[in-house]
């Protein structure tokens, strides 16, 4: 019955328009919150515009969520980053309603999750039930509020689709989300630049910055006296930011227009836009400008290849051509959201023609249209482009030169430095990098592209192979071939011996280059379920006893890396419990009796039962194993039995300047170890001899790499 009721649902409503929400459709997805804002549709985000609306949850987690309108659930995640653990209800009216961060399920949902991810071995995962298996009515709760996935602190994340064509739509604009605020946008400065052509290709002049004063609230001028003088072909740029009632944070706008003597010749409106789509908000803005700033750098222009869909009113492409002499009033609103508008209004006057930009480029470069592909090699580099990737023509440049910036005593540095156009040219998608380079066999399973700017080099990826180093990238710059020689370490976030009461326990991940790639841990022979990321952990399947063999995590770099990934190095870990013995008794060899039983989330037994983590001469027979790896392959295993019996040490890792030694070829071994010798005896020296010689010289003997 209740399946025939949702197929009549279906087939009885009309799909939703894809610009219009009808509000009266939806409630308010939260319940026992301020109804505060921290982010709001359409602002823009590092490479994307932000697809939703972020409510504050009172900086607490498992705040009630609430259907917003009836529907049911059609799609299940839980990953690592993202949205984390998130749920999508589609409805009938042809919208779906999508709830990020959340902490928790409705029982039934996490029942139906924990099985699903048990029977597909899967951590990060998409479920799509039928129809009928969770159908919600509006104002019914179906999970809590939290703070997984990538989020900086508890809020919910709110969104409303298309579902047909999943376009994610303006949810404030369209009325369906009610936001206290009668703060107009406040325009933070003006920008002008010229234009100038060479060979077909645009060159935009340095962006000069013209300062605003607020005569009265929402209405601005020039600062300077007089017109504005500008040149025969340019446009403008607007620096602005926005702001709620009863909040901190800063907001984005919702619609910018621009007139010039009255006549309407520029608007940006962010009312929805479509996922592949998102990117397009690095050609909306000034690239290079919108990186190093807080607030919002629109372009009062569109770019060769930017999609039409941002801009209802486009006259020549709002490029201002006065003839010399001419005077032009110019006007430009800024509105937010939730209907408020600040304005600037001023006069222009044309400045003399000897007086305007003329760019000046060589004549010989190559020039890279954007609408066709590009490939180019000059020495050991080479690049392609396909078309797409850059909104306008430009001039292409290549050079190299020797690398000489800091880096990392574990990263070796093995190839000059290669600079391929710059780090402040957007890419919407991604390019091929080559470098070809001789890396000593030893060294080729660790090799990678390092990506320079000011004078440091980070991880950029790629993989070493005939003799060639290729990244598919969507940031240029400068790039070098080099060796990543040190595993991730595993930091143990209690100290050896102690009692361990609590539902978890915590590590500390740190990798010094490339990042963590993917982390296997549990306790033997269980196979533990539990989510990824900074919040959860993995489902990985565990050695038993009687295979001590360890089994390396699987590494499908790039999709299970993504996924997996810890951004930062000091990001710790929280791995729940799940062991617990019922029985003392120990077979004859010292293995226990019984082997540890498995409890999901919910069912977690009694923590004043009495052999929880006890007593230490049971437990300490268990094998607790942490396995992680980084994209380059190196693998750091620490047994963590150790942990858990009172005469144990810290976790047991090799230097990391001596474990890049064992990586040397043989004949360079000897000569890098006196000068590690050297470099410690400097201080108080015997010690430091003795250590390095006791730890390094052994290894070396048997042959260890």
């Amino acid at each position: 019955m209740r399946r025939l009721l949702i197929s009549a649902l279906l087939l009885c409503s009309a799909p939703v328009s894809a610009q219009h929400l009808a509000p009266e459709d939806y409630i308010f997805p939260l319940r026992d919150v301020a109804g505060l804002y921290s982010a709001n549709f359409g602002e823009m985000r590092p490479n994307h515009f932000h697809s939703g609306i972020d409510i504050k949850t009172d900086g607490v987690t498992g705040k009630p969520v609430l259907a917003t309108a009836d529907g049911y659930i059609s799609r299940i995640a839980v990953t690592p980053g993202g949205y984390g653990r998130a749920i999508y209800i589609t409805h009938p009216n042809g919208t779906t309603s999508v709830y990020g961060h959340l902490s928790k399920f409705r029982d039934d949902i996490e029942k139906y999750v924990h099985e699903e991810r048990y029977r597909t071995r899967r951590n990060s995962i998409n479920l799509y039930p039928p129809a009928d298996r969770f159908p919600l009515k509006q104002g019914e709760q179906f999970a809590w509020s939290g703070n997984t996935g990538s989020s900086a602190g508890p809020h919910l994340h709110f969104e409303i689709r298309d579902s047909r064509t999943q376009r994610t739509l303006n949810t404030i604009s369209s009325g369906v989300i009610r936001t206290r605020d009668d703060i107009p946008p406040r325009l933070v400065k003006l920008y002008y630049v010229e234009v100038d052509s060479v060979r077909g290709v645009p060159v935009h002049a340095r962006p000069r910055p013209v300062e605003l004063v607020e005569k009265t609230p929402g209405r601005y001028a020039l600062k300077q006296e007089g017109a504005l003088s500008v040149g025969g072909r340019g446009y403008f740029i607007l620096e602005t930011t926005d702001r709620k009632n009863d909040v901190s944070n800063t907001f984005g706008l919702w619609r910018i227009r621009e007139f010039a003597d009255e006549d309407p010749i520029f608007e940006l409106r962010i009312d929805g836009f479509a996922f592949d789509q998102t990117r397009y908000c690095n050609a909306v803005t000034h690239y290079p400008m919108q990186v190093a700033s807080r607030n919002e750098v629109i372009r009062l222009t569109r770019l060769d290849g930017c999609i039409d869909d941002f801009y209802p009113v486009l006259k020549n492409q709002a490029l201002l051509t006065p003839s010399e002499g001419q005077s032009q009033q110019i006007r430009i609103e800024a509105e937010d959201d939730s209907g408020n508008r600040s304005i600037l209004e001023f006069r222009t006057i044309r400045q003399p023609a000897q007086r305007d930009f003329r760019a000046v480029c060589d004549s010989t470069a190559l020039i890279v249209d954007n609408r066709r592909p590009f490939s180019h090699t000059a020495g050991e580099a080479s690049v392609h482009i396909p078309a797409g990737v850059f909104y306008e023509p430009l001039f292409f440049s290549q050079s190299s030169r020797p690398a000489q910036f800091a880096a990392a005593p574990s990263v070796a540095v093995l190839s000059p430095l290669y600079s391929i156009l710059d780090y402040d040219t957007p890419l919407h998608t991604a390019a091929t990098v080559t470098i070809r380079a001789y890396v000593p066999q030893n060294l080729q399973p660790h090799t990678t592209l390092g990506f320079v700017r000011k004078g440091k080099v980070s991880y950029a990826g790629g993989k070493y192979k005939n003799g060639a180093v290729t990244l598919s990238t969507r940031t240029l710059g400068d790039f070098c071939v080099v060796a990543d020689t040190v595993p991730p370490r595993i930091e143990p976030r209690f100290k050896a011996g102690e009692p361990i009461r609590t539902r978890s326990i915590t590590f500390r991940l740190r990798d010094n280059f490339s990042g963590i790639g993917n982390t296997r841990r549990g306790v033997d022979p269980a196979r533990t379920q539990s989510d990824a990321g900074h919040h959860y952990p993995h489902l990985r399947r565990l050695p038993h006893p009687e295979r001590p063999e360890l089994h390396a995590p699987t590494d499908r770099h790039g999709q299970l890396w993504q996924q997996n990934r810890l951004e930062t190095d000091d990001n710790p870990i929280t791995i729940p419990i799940f062991t617990y013995f019922r029985h003392c008794p120990q077979h004859s060899d010292g293995r226990p009796e019984n082997r540890p039983e498995l409890f999901s989330d919910n069912a977690l037994p009694d923590y004043t039962a009495p052999f929880i983590f006890g007593p230490w001469r049971i437990l300490s027979q268990a094998r607790h194993t942490m396995t992680t790896k980084d994209p380059l392959n190196s693998y750091c295993l620490a047994d963590l039995s150790s942990f858990f019996s009172s005469d144990s040490g810290a976790v047991r890792t090799l230097d990391p300047q001596l474990r890049r030694l064992l990586l040397y070829p043989t004949e360079l071994r000897n000569h890098r170890l006196q000068h590690i010798i050297a470099q410690r005896s400097k201080g108080n020296t015997k010690s430091s001899l003795m250590q390095a010689t006791r730890q390094v010289l052994p290894l070396i003997q048997q042959g260890i790499k």
